[in-house]
């Protein structure tokens, strides 16, 4: 039979060793599990922050349009005839009220100054009647009655007499220039032949349609830029000088009138233009595109607080140039995350390299003053 004794001193010491280890190596992994919670808190995380700007949302708006004259007519005679003056020179510059054209007008002529005769001896009648009543001569007043009527008859007459004198001329309703025209003195006209279009093209008006989206905001005076469809490059400024009264059912959009000036004679009508108009629609935060993060509720950016980072929920309204619209729990002036943005967590402490080095740059700066 065998007996258990005591242990020998060589499996003491073993143990010893043993559990000396043990408890080195828990210690160990106690102080490293404590490193890594406050890890955190003990270094600085270097970013580069950019800060919040306000910036307008703004809606463009294109459309093409033929543009005309402001005021524009095609004139033709208002009787029949034989030519006898043209002043039709293409593209020359006439006042309103000058003659353009005169046809044969000699019957009408006489036809003005028998007129004139006749309401000369019509008052000399009248005048006679009157004189002699004055001097106590019998003349009924019936007589002087019907004397009265003549003169007025003849004065009618005579009105008629030069409204036919007049339609044997063209005259120009208004200033602008010339057409080119086939008519030419001693050519036989009618009242359907074309004498030539007179044109005001000192201002020049494009017609262009809108989206209803913008009823309310496309107005009168509100600016433009007019580009010429075949010159891209030549942008004329516009501005709105009518907006239509109703939405077409059928395209769901509504005609706007821009006037272009066009002192210097350089346009034309007719010829085609892209409207560019440019609506703002409000102010709103403006971040970089890259500072904008998506998290399960929905997108956000990362702020500096103190040195900390700060998580703050935003919502997108518009991206565009690199920058995006957002509104959220941040101000204008905050500074956000643009870079390191991976390794960023709540809370933690940040180094704003930007900061830091515009901070190491004022010392220099300031002794260069005093220098």
């Amino acid at each position: 039979m065998k007996l258990f004794g005591y242990p020998s001193p060589t499996a003491i010491t073993s143990l010893i060793i043993l559990g000396a280890l043990l408890s080195a190596c828990s210690k160990e992994a106690e102080n490293t599990e404590r490193g890594g919670r406050g890890s955190w808190g003990a270094r600085e995380l270097p970013v580069i922050t950019a800060p919040v700007e306000r910036a307008p949302l703004i809606d463009a708006i294109k459309s093409v349009g033929t543009a005309r004259a402001q005021q524009s007519v095609t004139l033709f005679p208002e009787s029949a005839g034989v030519v006898t003056f043209a002043k039709l020179a293409p593209d020359a510059f006439v006042e309103r009220g000058e003659v353009l054209l005169v046809l044969d007008d000699r019957d009408e002529a006489l036809a003005v100054r028998q007129a004139h005769v006749e309401l000369s001896e019509s008052k000399r009648v009248l005048d006679r009647y009157n004189s002699l009543n004055a001097t106590e001569a019998n003349i009924s007043q019936s007589m002087i009655d019907t004397a009265q009527s003549n003169v007025d008859l003849s004065e009618i007459r005579l009105s008629q007499a030069k409204v036919e004198l007049s339609r044997r001329s063209v005259k120009a309703p208004f200033s602008g220039r010339i057409g080119i025209t086939d008519v030419e003195i001693g050519d036989r006209v009618n009242t359907t032949t074309v004498v030539t279009t007179l044109d005001d093209r000192r201002v020049l008006l494009v017609d262009f349609t809108v989206p209803e989206s913008f009823i309310g905001r496309v107005v009168t005076n509100l600016k433009v830029q007019a580009r010429q469809w075949e010159s891209p490059d030549d942008s004329t400024e516009g501005t709105v000088v009518a907006v239509d009264s109703r939405v077409d059912a059928s395209t769901r959009a509504f005609r706007a009138r821009a006037a272009i000036d066009n002192i210097a004679d350089t346009l034309r009508p007719g010829m085609a233009f892209e409207i560019d108009a440019s609506i703002e629609k409000g102010d709103y935060l403006s971040v970089p595109e890259l500072s904008v993060q998506w998290g399960a509720d929905g997108p956000y950016v990362w702020s500096t607080l103190d040195n900390r980072a700060q998580r703050a929920q935003v919502e997108m309204i518009r991206r565009g140039n690199g920058r995006m619209l957002i509104r959220g729990e941040i101000a204008e002036g905050d500074r956000v995350i643009i870079e390191g943005i991976q390794s960023v967590r709540p809370g933690m402490k940040i180094k704003d390299i930007n900061v830091t080095q515009e901070t190491a740059k004022t010392p220099d700066i300031d002794n260069a003053d005093r220098g």
